[in-house]
C-alpha cells in the first residue's frame, strides 16, 4: 500500500540546522531507501512562497486561509500496512508529529 507521511513541525526546535540535524535526516532517509520503501519525498518551501486557494465550488468562497508554516514535508512510502508505516513515522527525527495517510488505490 502507498502511504504518505506528512511532517508537521511543532515549532519547538530552536537549533540552527547543524550537521547533526542533517545527519539524522540523512540516516532516516537512508533507512527508508535501504528498506526499499521510499517512493518519493520533499521539503515544502516557506509559507511566504505558498498559496492557499479556495475552489470555485467551496462552501466558503470568501475564506481567507493562510498556508501553515507547520507543514514541513512528506515521504511517500510503499509498505505492507499502516503498522509498518507508523513504525517508520516514529523514527523520523522531527520536533512535531507525523501524519500517516494511506493513499486510495483505484
Amino acid at each position: 500500500m502507498k502511504v504518505m507521511l506528512l511532517m508537521w513541525s511543532d515549532d519547538s526546535y530552536s537549533g540552527g540546522g547543524d550537521a547533526a540535524d542533517y545527519a539524522a535526516w540523512a540516516e532516516f532517509e537512508q533507512v527508508l531507501r535501504g528498506d526499499g520503501v521510499l517512493t518519493d519525498s520533499g521539503h515544502f518551501a516557506e509559507p511566504v512562497d505558498a498559496r492557499t486557494v479556495v475552489t470555485s465550488i467551496s462552501a466558503e468562497p470568501d475564506a481567507a486561509l493562510e498556508p501553515s508554516p507547520a507543514l514541513a514535508g512528506y515521504y511517500l512510502l510503499e509498505v505492507d500496512g499502516l503498522d509498518t508505516a507508523s513504525a517508520y513515522a516514529r523514527r523520523a527525527p522531527l520536533y512535531g508529529t507525523v501524519e500517516v495517510r494511506p493513499l486510495v488505490q483505484y
